[in-house]
């Protein structure tokens, strides 16, 4: 929680709408995620020789034997961002600073990308007067994400092994979308998303030799 100083220009920039009223500024950081979990797990497979799964022949248990499997699961709240507008309407001689005036709950319960707020519940401020929504009450799409791999080391002899895995990157290929258009001065785009925050599932294979 801070009074604006949290990165809404760039890194430590501020987003003071009233100098004179810092406190009207108090609210979460613009970095804020209110829930975070992350998890991870690693699990050998049970197949081949001596294991759950086995074929009872050496080639086979060869094969499907010493594999596992690890992961990792990140979940957390979306990032807030503020409903604004350009220029100077309160005559402070800034600009790109003011916010919206709140005409009730923006938030919709099933946003869409075509429409991830309700326009009809914001306004621009009247000239010489500072918008009364509040600083950052928005947020932004929630992440989840899971990333998965399956490996195994071969034994080449005393001290020598290959690993070969097979990785797999938001692997459920589930989209995260990135903060909607909040500025009012783009009429066209307002309200929409655009964009997403993360990238699509990523498939890699790898190898590595170890002496």
């Amino acid at each position: 929680i801070d009074i604006g100083c949290s990165g809404w220009y760039g890194v430590e920039g501020c987003s003071i709408q009233a100098p004179y009223k810092f406190n009207n500024d108090r609210s979460v950081s613009g970095f804020d995620l209110t829930h975070v979990a992350t998890m991870n797990f690693v699990y050998e497979l049970p197949f081949g020789k001596g294991k759950r799964f086995q074929t009872n022949n050496k080639v086979g248990d060869y094969i499907l034997g010493g594999w596992r499997t690890n992961g990792i699961v990140r979940l957390s709240s979306g990032q807030p961002y503020n409903l604004q507008i350009n220029g100077d309407l309160a005559n402070t001689g800034n600009s790109n600073y003011l916010r919206l005036n709140s005409l009730g709950n923006p938030k919709l319960d099933n946003p869409t990308t075509g429409q991830w707020f309700d326009r009809s519940k914001v306004a621009a401020p009247a000239p010489f007067t500072f918008g009364n929504s509040g600083r950052f009450r928005m947020r932004s799409d929630g992440w989840e994400n899971f990333d998965l791999s399956v490996f195994r080391e071969f034994g080449l002899g005393e001290g020598r092994r290959f690993e070969l895995r097979v990785e797999g990157f938001n692997m459920l290929n589930h989209p995260v979308y990135g903060p909607p258009n909040a500025n009012l001065s783009n009429a066209q785009l307002f309200g929409t998303v655009t964009g997403t925050a993360n990238q699509p599932r990523q498939l890699q294979l790898g190898g590595r030799f170890v002496f």
